[in-house]
């Protein structure tokens, strides 16, 4: 599941990355809304976390309308130290999802994001003659469940919650907590492991720039 993660207070930004990360969770942080807007365009999300207010100023609908626009299907939820009535009914009316104010457990945050997550996810897709259950981040075939070691598993749902075409160095990124210490040629291999285990046409390779599932 990819998580977008917008808030200027860049040391809970890094908390909350190191939080949520792991277990299937990838995780993008912006800090400005010209950051969060780059990574809107560039992916498709299972859980937007953003801070109304940025640098002072109240951001929320500019940049909830931004992401909806881009797909309807990316639920939001606004993290905010307002938290009257009135605060959260207007959150909700700008067309969040979801609204946790300030102080907040990381548990509950989780909780929320996951509730989302399945509110907007498809119960099922089916992709060649598999069938992917996204919230189970489950892969059958004919029935029967394909068994995937955890970083073949990683890539799989990675590259599918994506969407778009991934670069080795994003793939690294996403996959390992030091993508420093391995090689692109170990992508390389785990899709060759997941394609053997899969398909050879499911993973597509883009000449020069990565892999992609096409959906």
């Amino acid at each position: 599941m990819r998580i977008l993660i917008v808030d200027d207070e860049l040391e809970l930004l890094e908390l909350l990355r190191l939080s949520l990360h792991g277990n299937g969770w990838f995780i993008d942080t912006a800090s400005d809304v010209h950051e969060a807007k780059s990574y809107l365009d560039a992916f498709h999300y299972q859980g937007i976390i953003l801070d109304r207010t940025l640098n002072g100023i109240d951001q929320s609908l500019n940049l909830i309308t931004y992401a909806k626009q881009k797909n309807p299907q990316q639920p939001i939820l606004l993290l905010s130290a307002l938290s009257s009535v009135d605060d959260k009914v207007q959150g909700l009316e700008m067309g969040a999802d979801d609204y946790l104010e300030k102080p907040f457990d990381i548990k509950e945050l989780r909780a929320r994001i996951t509730a989302l997550s399945r509110r907007f996810s498809p119960n099922s897709l089916t992709v060649e003659m598999f069938e992917i259950d996204p919230q189970a981040q489950s892969i059958r075939k004919e029935g029967v469940e394909i068994t995937l070691s955890k970083n073949e598993h990683a890539l799989f749902f990675y590259l599918l919650s994506r969407g778009t075409v991934a670069s080795r160095d994003e793939i690294m990124d996403a996959l390992y907590d030091n993508p420093q210490n391995v090689t692109q040629n170990a992508v390389d291999e785990l899709v060759a492991r997941l394609r053997k285990k899969l398909s050879r046409t499911l993973i597509k390779t883009i000449k020069t720039r990565g892999y992609v599932i096409e959906i």
